[in-house]
């Protein structure tokens, strides 16, 4: 079967079109990444969030389960819902002169323990609560300033 002029004139026009869309593909990925990307100056407080198995504080746990997450105390929000806050954290790296001065202002600290399984060593973030904001050193040891409410991050227990 011989094809027509006209038939192999589209067929270059769509194959002219095709390349150029393969030529601009790359930034275009690129572009989308970074939108979704965190803003310049923005931590995390844990990077390995999808491998957590649970969230350990003094007075709750988070256990990941098949079902979700599960907990040991009472919530006003689910416990997916909590656990999903505290993987999401992120914050402002705080420099070592502001980190100094507010030495003599971190009086009690707490900690949380994410287990990741028995292959990975659990992880111990330290938190303490100022005024204004949390200050919690991540994974990598940097500290952070979070500012949340204290009620986003403890929600009072159902009575």
């Amino acid at each position: 079967m011989k094809l027509k002029r006209q038939t192999w004139n589209n067929i270059l026009i769509f194959s002219v079109v095709v390349f150029f869309g393969l030529m601009l593909l790359p930034d275009y990925l690129r572009h989308q990444r970074q939108s979704h990307a965190m803003p310049e100056g923005v931590i995390a407080l844990v990077e390995s969030r999808s491998e957590v198995l649970s969230l350990r504080f003094a007075h709750l746990t988070l256990t990941r389960t098949l079902d979700g997450w599960q907990t040991d105390k009472a919530l006003v929000i689910s416990p997916t819902e909590l656990a999903q806050r505290w993987l999401g954290l992120t914050g402002t790296q705080v420099d070592e002169t502001t980190l100094q001065s507010l030495r003599l202002q971190l009086t009690a600290p707490r900690t949380l323990e994410l287990t990741f399984g028995p292959e990975k060593e659990p992880i111990r973030i330290t938190y303490y609560q100022q005024p204004q904001f949390w200050l919690m050193q991540n994974e990598q040891g940097q500290w952070l300033a979070v500012s949340v409410d204290s009620r986003y991050l403890f929600p009072l227990s159902k009575s």
